[in-house]
């Protein structure tokens, strides 16, 4: 009798953790006193939204990475205890209050300190085992979201079910439709969230610094279009003129050798240098090209597709080498480094992340600088700049065992929607940054912030390579190869296309 208790009891177990897996699988919302239906919105207003008290567990990310010198992201979501004079902090704080208590919720903030490779674990580890103090809500990075969006832990915020309250309204000023677009393999599923409430993905976004008093220094040596120094520079840029043989040209044009003779490299002691990358550069110019092995064809529903051809492909990856090789142009290992190279204060460009802004380096640097959009691979071929969001980008998105779906999208619409003050103290006070007196500066960070889109090719790519390889790139397909991309490609162009397919199939299995 002991014996069949105990078979019983087991079986009991199972059954159970069969229905809950079943549950998180299926996105249904637990029995209890969850409130499903805090109201209706009337004419854009929250006024008749009331959730009773609602508790909206919210997990963010405190994770600060040493390649960056810029502070972790949840002083822009949570908001820190007290605000000070921190002219940022006080509108977070603000916006957050404010939610609470139009939506009558009650945020519950826990922290994860994780790096980008440990995130996917994490969510998978609280679905599965359907914590009972699972978040509703996950803020983190982009590159663990997008891992567990093809694992199927996260809900589908789109279409989230029957009987479901979905507040989301992604027509609403606020959210990153195209780049929202380009994190999924169907546009009816919707797992990522990007808008203005996640400011680290303004903080993220690739963006090329530029020390003005260099420039205007050496304006006579300059092509004739900015010989008058770098205003006519920002004016050349805003009317889109600004591409990688630009970059090539200035960077070799303003080149001084500090030692005995031409060595035939450009060093960092040089006098002056004309640009710093780093191997990071390679994939940011391939990104931001929009010349890629994986795409989202607009014209067909955002259908994923593999590239046939691999020609353009291959002349981009060759005029980035060209450039890349070129005196005046410095290439070093570490993302970090490069932006110290540049704060020496002899390097005309630097390609980093505009959140580098916040450090104390940049803050302190005595020479006037600036910034301009990463140059498009060719002006000719390339109608519009496109900015690439590092994939350490923190998202947003909500797990399968969410107990407060309803409420949880109620908050983070309605945060979106109130995030342009602390958007625009960011660019002012968080910068330190003149964005609201000086034009260039102005024109030259809305232009990041608008050309900020689809990722499919870099990220969801990548991701599909992953999965089905094992490897970020088969058998070395990468940019700064340039000799090997075409017949590497050539012969192996059905792995990419088998890749891809798996993953549309698997993704069709996913609520």
């Amino acid at each position: 009798m002991k014996a069949k208790r105990i078979i019983s009891l087991l079986l009991a177990l199972i059954l159970a953790s069969a229905c809950l897996a079943m549950f998180a699988a299926c996105n249904l919302i637990p029995g209890g006193n969850v409130v499903t239906d805090g109201g209706d919105r009337t004419d854009g207003s929250w006024k008749d939204v009331d959730f009773k008290g609602q508790k909206i567990g919210f997990c963010i990310s405190v994770n600060k990475y040493d390649e960056c010198t810029f502070p972790a992201a949840d002083i822009y979501t949570r908001g820190p205890d007290t605000a000070g004079s921190n002219e940022v902090a006080k509108e977070v704080l603000a916006r957050n209050m404010s939610a609470a208590e139009t939506l009558n919720i009650t945020i519950d903030y826990t922290e994860k300190d994780l790096k980008y490779n440990e995130i996917l674990e994490d969510v998978r580890t609280i679905v599965q085992t359907s914590s009972k103090n699972s978040p509703d809500v996950y803020n983190n990075d982009m590159y663990g979201l997008s891992r567990a969006m093809v694992d199927g832990l996260l809900w589908n915020v789109k279409n989230p079910g029957e009987g479901v309250k979905n507040y989301f309204d992604f027509t609403a000023d606020g959210w990153y439709t195209e780049f929202m677009k380009g994190c999924t393999f169907d546009q009816e599923k919707v797992y990522t969230l990007a808008g203005d409430y996640f400011i680290d993905m303004i903080r993220m976004a690739w963006v090329v610094y530029v020390n003005n008093d260099l420039f205007n220094n050496n304006a006579k040596k300059m092509p004739s279009w900015c010989d008058e120094g770098v205003s006519a520079f920002y004016e050349y840029v805003a009317e889109g003129f600004w591409d990688v043989d630009e970059l090539a040209d200035i960077s070799g044009r303003v080149f001084v050798d500090g030692g005995a003779g031409l060595r035939g490299e450009t060093e960092p002691e040089d006098t002056i240098v004309g640009c710093a990358i780093n191997p990071v550069v390679d994939w940011v110019i391939s990104a931001s090209s929009q010349v890629t092995l994986y795409y989202q064809d607009k014209d067909n529903g955002y259908k994923p597709m593999v590239m046939d051809s691999i020609d353009t492909f291959q002349r981009m990856s060759n005029k980035y080498v060209e450039m890349a090789d070129k005196l005046g142009v410095y290439y070093d290992e570490l993302v970090v480094t490069s932006t110290e190279r540049f704060l020496n204060g002899n390097f005309l460009f630097a390609f980093s992340r505009l959140g580098e802004m916040e450090s104390q380096g940049l803050r302190d640097f005595s020479m006037a600088k600036g910034l301009v959009p990463v140059p498009k691979w060719n002006q000719n071929e390339q109608d519009d700049y496109h900015t690439v969001v590092h994939d350490q980008a923190e998202l947003g998105c909500i797990l399968n065992t969410a107990k407060a779906y309803s409420a949880a999208s109620a908050l983070l619409q309605y945060l979106n929607e109130e995030s342009e003050k602390a958007v625009y103290a960011y660019y002012e006070k968080g910068l330190k940054y003149k964005y609201n007196s000086d034009k260039n500066a102005r024109i030259m960070m809305d232009i990041v912030r608008d050309t900020t889109d689809s990722p499919f090719g870099f990220q969801i790519g990548s991701l599909c390579q992953q999965l089905y390889t094992g490897t970020g790139t088969l058998k070395g397909l990468d940019v700064s190869a340039n000799t090997t991309i075409g017949s590497t490609y050539a012969s192996e162009k059905d792995a990419y296309f088998d890749c891809m397919n798996k993953m549309i199939e698997k993704f069709k299995t996913l609520n």
